[in-house]
């Protein structure tokens, strides 16, 4: 009998720690895969092609079920949503985790990793998301003041009152986070948002004292150790003053708005890190700041200045070395140089918010290799055909993408001039084999990405551009040996459902990508007829007729050979 007991204990043991619901899911890390950056979870890596909610979209359960339900059915895998100081710690050490708690059940519920952006001390430049019982007591937290010393909406980021109070409540969280999350559906943390306040510095009393003071040693130290390769701002100003290693942040760097910039920067970036570093030791995630980009040219209270722009990227790179990147929040027309200004060696690549459209993953992912791409609002265009057709088609190659980024063999592109101006063009190569995509005038969208998948072949995608081929030796001609049209299903297998003949390729002289059209279903009440996936020849391609038709990106596989010239 006692041997039953003994028994019964045991397995009853077992089936209490033992979860067969969900397999068990390792927090995510970030781990360097050939030679790139990429966020890991279950021991493989992770791209998130997702999109943030609004800023409210978690605030309740109610609402945060609707975001969570949309990202699903858009094709999401993954969601960036909030967690505000003002609902975290409604009174000083009082703490309600009812927000963190829905957005665990909900994240789990769809499946859908998560990363959490806190809104503490500062969000676009405002403070409009820290507790009332914060932000009514200027003194004990103090505000940054502008020229005529008066006290903005923006808390500073030198009192030390406040970044105790943002640090413990973070720390609070992230502990929470650590022994509720079970299934480890959070992946990331995003430390404050779009840091910065609206002024050319801080006037408040503190920052105009330290303004005086000597230049921090460790940040002397840091642009002695990578002089020559600063952001150009940091390097004339710095110049422009003799390279001096000490002195006040005038005397280092002048008395202009460069010296003002870095200065913020400096005392914003530490303020951050510090949040950042309390809260790891709550429970370690990846995290990372995002910015407010702004023009090269702006003027200071157009945008929040201290955050993380790109002439100072290097002052936070010295100032928070607990934060694992930076992150842009690109809203320019200039993608592509903000993608490459962020993607460094000593910074990976993640778009936590970007406009809402999908064409710019495609350069994103393909070129940039970003570890997310992530459209802000994205409730707002659950009903965008265009949206919604391009993260299918994402979704169909992300094992693709995944496999190759970090490895030379992956090439991504998009048009970044306005549709109606002369064609533009794009050129990349994989080894002898040359890509010149030329960008059809008149359409919609025109973007892609093309992957060697071996000696001869490749896998490209896109929509709005036609591809020819050349090889690097002159005296061989490059054609097209096969190509065809295929589509990716939910299991892996490929199935081929066009074989692109000689006058679908110019006589294999180029790759057209045409992208998936899908006709609408014929119902005159009669009879039904449903619309075929129509794709026009290469010859229609400059046709408004079809330039005006709904489509979305293809994907083709091709093999290219060449034979001599003569």
């Amino acid at each position: 009998m006692n041997a039953l007991k003994t028994l019964a204990f045991l397995l009853s043991s077992f089936l209490a720690t033992a979860t067969f619901s969900q397999p068990y899911r390792s927090a995510a890390t970030v781990e360097t895969i050939n030679g790139t950056s990429r966020l890991v979870q279950d021991g493989k890596p992770f791209i998130m092609l997702g999109g943030e909610m609004h800023n409210s979209s978690s605030s309740t359960s109610l609402a945060a079920e609707s975001s969570y339900r949309t990202a699903k059915q858009m094709g999401m895998n993954s969601v960036i949503t909030v967690v505000s100081w003002e609902q975290l710690e409604p009174e000083e050490g009082r703490f309600d985790f009812s927000e963190i708690d829905h957005i665990i059940a909900l994240a789990n519920q769809y499946g859908l990793r998560t990363a959490v952006a806190w809104f503490g001390s500062w969000k676009n430049g405002e403070s409009s998301y820290a507790p009332l019982w914060v932000k009514s007591d200027t003194r004990r937290f103090f505000r940054v003041r502008n020229s005529a010393g008066e006290n903005t909406t923006t808390l500073s980021p030198l009192c030390k009152e406040t970044l105790e109070a943002d640090a413990k409540a973070f720390k609070t969280l992230m502990s929470y986070i650590g022994t509720h999350d079970t299934n480890h559906m959070i992946c990331l943390i995003q430390v404050e948002n779009e840091v910065g306040a609206f002024v050319d510095i801080d006037h408040s009393e503190e920052a105009v004292k330290a303004f005086g003071t000597k230049v921090p040693d460790s940040l002397m130290k840091y642009l002695s150790s990578h002089k020559g390769a600063l952001s150009p701002m940091i390097e004339k100003a710095w110049e422009e003053n003799g390279h001096r290693i000490s002195g006040s942040w005038s005397q280092v760097f002048g008395d202009t708005g460069a010296a003002k910039q870095i200065f913020m920067a400096w005392h914003f970036a530490s303020y951050v890190n510090e949040v950042a570093k309390a809260g790891k030791e709550g429970f370690d995630l990846p995290m990372y700041a995002n910015v407010w980009l702004a023009d090269d040219d702006a003027r200071f209270g157009s945008y929040p200045n201290g955050g993380p722009r790109p002439c100072v990227l290097d002052v936070y790179k010295a100032a928070a070395p607990d934060l694992d990147w930076l992150s842009p929040d690109v809203y320019l027309n200039d993608c592509a140089r903000y993608f490459g200004l962020y993607k460094r060696a000593d910074n990976p690549l993640f778009i936590p918010e970007v406009s809402r459209e999908a064409g710019p993953a495609y350069l994103a992912l393909g070129e940039y290799d970003a570890m997310c791409y992530a459209p802000f609002g994205y409730e707002e265009c659950y009903n965008d055909r265009y949206m919604l057709g391009e993260y299918e088609v994402l979704n169909e190659l992300l094992p693709v993408i995944s496999e190759h980024q970090g490895d030379g063999s992956m090439h991504g592109f998009m048009r970044m001039k306005e549709v109606n101006q002369p064609d533009d063009s794009t050129s990349f190569s994989f080894g002898h084999y040359n890509f010149h995509v030329n960008y059809i005038k008149g359409e919609r969208a025109a973007h892609g990405l093309a992957v060697q998948t071996g000696p001869d072949e490749f896998l490209v995608a896109g929509v709005g551009a036609y591809i020819t081929f050349s090889s690097d030796n002159p005296e061989m001609v490059c054609k097209i040996a096969y190509a065809e049209e295929v589509q990716y299903e939910e299991d892996g297998s490929c199935n081929t459902i066009f074989v692109l003949n000689g006058d679908e390729t110019a006589h294999n002289n180029m790759l057209y990508l045409r992208g998936r059209m899908p006709n609408e279903d014929l119902d005159d009440r009669v009879f039904q007829v449903n619309g075929p996936l129509y794709r026009p020849s290469y010859q229609r391609m400059h046709w408004s007729v079809w330039q005006d038709r709904f489509k979305v990106s293809g994907i083709y596989r091709i093999r290219l050979y060449t034979y001599p010239l003569k």
